[in-house]
């Protein structure tokens, strides 16, 4: 049987050395865009006065939601002390708080939009999590997480499962969330192509994409983006799952179809 990797040993090891990969990597770059897409789905009349961004990480993805949400209240939480220090090294706004917060026992606190990028895939118990993350939400919850067959290097990377289509819908629907917007992205350039080189050069260890980006890493990640934006589905046929879901109950209420009850 293989042995489950540990998430916790990989991600304090791992994350100071890819702070850039996160700011100027291709597929980050690509999914800050997918996530801007999908953001644009909520209409003017839900105002969105604070978010918490579950599992953050370095919080490069968490500065983009304090910078797109001035007004809010933005709070990133991660059981990685490395990866807090890392994102509070970087970033600091007004409305931004990053917190060390090995349990997530922020999510005992009420937000307006609670999100989770790239962090389900990691997580043993997903269920246990998203429930949370939905009792801690007024009214949104957005997530990303990769579907499809699982490549070798995700593992190296901390991946314990690939998400099958429906099934993190499905679970979201029984607790009161319709989508508003959900996007199956990538084909064919992110997926299969990209997640195959990156299979072939175990992306998330290589010299090349570690540590500091020079100039001739920024223009090849500047290359793979400009494929990514030009050359991969945006909403079906695609391996990247991005999603924003309303609650169905209460007063933010969305039906299935993402049109306002």
């Amino acid at each position: 049987m293989t042995e489950s990797p540990n998430n916790h040993e990989i991600y304090e090891a791992n994350w100071a050395e890819w702070v850039d990969m996160k700011v100027y990597g291709p597929a980050s770059r690509w999914l800050r865009f997918l996530i801007g897409n999908v953001l644009d789905r909520i209409p003017a009349d839900f105002a969105v006065r604070s978010i918490l961004d579950v599992g953050c990480g370095e919080g490069t993805i968490t500065n983009s939601l304090a910078m797109r949400y001035p007004d809010a209240r933005v709070v990133g939480i991660d059981f990685s002390a490395t990866g807090i220090a890392c994102a509070v090294a970087n970033y600091q706004r007004s409305n931004l708080e990053f917190r060390h917060d090995l349990s997530s026992k922020t999510l005992g606190e009420d937000f307006d939009l609670v999100t989770a990028f790239e962090v389900l895939e990691h997580v043993e118990d997903w269920r246990d999590l998203l429930g949370r993350m939905t009792e801690a939400s007024r009214k949104f919850v957005l997530l990303s997480f990769p579907t499809g067959r699982m490549r070798p290097f995700e593992q190296t990377v901390g991946h314990l499962r690939n998400f099958e289509k429906g099934e993190v819908e499905n679970f979201l629907a029984a607790r009161g969330f319709a989508g508003v917007a959900v996007n199956y992205a990538g084909f064919p350039f992110y997926s299969p192509i990209y997640r195959e080189l990156c299979n072939l050069t175990n992306a998330g260890g290589n010299s090349f994409t570690r540590g500091r980006y020079g100039l001739r890493q920024r223009a090849m990640a500047e290359i793979f983006y400009r494929a990514f934006r030009h050359f991969s589905s945006r909403r079906r046929g695609g391996d990247q799952f991005c999603g924003l879901f309303g609650k169905s109950q209460g007063p933010a209420r969305f039906a299935p179809t993402g049109a306002i009850l």
